[in-house]
């Protein structure tokens, strides 16, 4: 039984913030994969813009659970990776380098996603709502293999950025034992295939509540 309603309202607004982020992320790794180079790196955006809209969708039932509406808003702190990604990038030089301009922004944006959920959850705790809990671990475990999995590859540009070849995928991946998908990235290196991909490495949901849906 809820009995703060200071902290419920402050989850609500946290929430809607957040479902509002995650439209905004995924509205900005769609632009990136216009100024990314590498095929692969534009795969993972693909999956990741359409993973954001998936997030988003997946917290509604914890409105509805609630009885609060969404309400559309802006979320200052995504806008702002927003702005800074887009400087990076015109100031970039070369097509390596504006690659890694757009890890670097969407790194940020899961580190992002990561400590908003991280605090969202520890209100969930305190106001009893398991089935908001169990939503935030499932997509904050995504984004930490999206993160693993951006690490993984800026490693691998940074290594071969000075290659005449770039941005071909050969000359980043001609060792096996070094494809992301034998990595710690193994998660999402499957996700860059595309959202269907991204679906299926989906823990099982986890029953939710008689007022609020299964999980998307």
């Amino acid at each position: 039984m809820i009995k703060d309603p200071r902290l419920l309202n402050l989850f609500v607004e946290g929430l809607r913030l957040l479902h509002a982020a995650h439209l905004q992320g995924g509205e900005q790794a769609r632009q990136n994969i216009g100024s990314s180079s590498l095929p692969k790196l534009k795969r993972m955006l693909t999956a990741g813009s359409e993973l954001n809209l998936i997030q988003a969708k997946r917290l509604e039932p914890i409105f509805k659970s609630l009885g609060r509406d969404i309400e559309k808003r802006t979320d200052r702190a995504m806008g702002g990776i927003a702005d800074a990604n887009k400087a990076l990038v015109a100031e970039a030089g070369g097509r390596a380098t504006r690659d890694l301009a757009n890890i670097a922004s969407g790194q940020v944006a899961a580190h992002f996603y990561i400590s908003t959920y991280g605090t969202l959850r520890a209100y969930a705790e305190a106001l009893r709502l398991r089935y908001a809990v169990a939503v935030f671990d499932r997509t904050s475990a995504e984004t930490r293999k999206i993160d693993v999995a951006f690490t993984a590859l800026a490693a691998r540009i940074i290594k071969e950025a000075g290659n005449t070849a770039y941005p071909q995928e050969s000359a980043l991946y001609t060792t096996a034992a070094l494809h992301p998908v034998r990595t710690a990235a193994a998660g999402f290196a499957l996700v860059a295939a595309g959202a269907a991909t991204v679906m299926a490495l989906m823990p099982p949901a986890t029953p939710a509540p008689r007022n609020a849906r299964r999980l998307r």
